[in-house]
C-alpha cells in the first residue's frame, strides 16, 4: 500500500474531534454569508489571534529585521502545529509564503477563498505592531499547492 506523503501529512493537521465539525461548520457559515463577509469575520479572528501572540514575538522591534521575526514567527506556528512561514523582501513589498497551515484541511479547500482571512488578519496586526503603516495591507494572492502554501504580499 503506498500513501502519498502530502495526503498523509495533510491528514495529520487537524485533531481527529475536529475533521468532521470543522468542514461542516464551513458549510453552514457559508449558507448565512457570503464569502467577503466570511473573509472579514476570519481576518477579525486573525487579528486576536496576533494580539494573543504578542508575547511570543516579543524583541523583534522593526521591519529591519525579516530574519529575526521570521525566527519568532515559525516558533510561534511551529508550537501551535500550523506549519512555517518564509519572509522575503521584494520589489518594494514582503512577501509571505505560509507553508503548511491547516485551513484548507479543517474548512476544505473551496474555505480557502475566506478562511486565508485569518492569515491576513494576524500579519496585518503584526505588521502594523512593527510600525507599519496603515497604508500597507496584507492580501492573499492565489494559493498552492492544493492549499499547502498560502501565498501574501505586504506591502501598498
Amino acid at each position: 500500500m503506498t500513501i502519498e506523503l502530502a495526503s498523509y501529512f495533510r491528514s495529520q493537521q487537524v485533531s481527529l474531534q475536529w475533521m468532521v465539525v470543522l468542514p461542516a461548520l464551513a458549510l453552514e457559515l457559508g449558507d448565512y454569508a457570503n464569502p467577503q463577509d466570511l473573509r472579514r469575520l476570519f481576518f477579525n479572528v486573525g487579528q486576536r489571534l496576533a494580539a494573543a501572540s504578542a508575547n511570543d514575538l516579543e524583541g523583534v522591534d522593526s521591519l529591519d529585521s525579516l530574519d529575526s521575526l521570521e525566527s519568532r514567527l515559525n516558533g510561534f506556528w511551529g508550537h501551535l502545529n500550523w506549519g512555517w512561514v518564509d519572509l522575503q523582501e521584494t520589489g518594494g513589498f514582503i512577501e509571505i509564503a505560509h507553508h503548511a497551515s491547516p485551513l484548507a484541511e479543517a474548512f476544505g479547500n473551496a474555505s480557502l477563498e475566506w478562511s486565508v482571512g485569518l492569515l491576513e488578519g494576524f500579519y496585518q496586526s503584526v505588521f502594523r505592531v512593527l510600525g507599519a503603516d496603515d497604508k500597507m495591507l496584507v492580501k492573499a494572492l492565489p494559493s498552492e499547492a492544493n492549499g499547502m502554501t498560502q501565498r501574501l504580499k505586504f506591502g501598498v
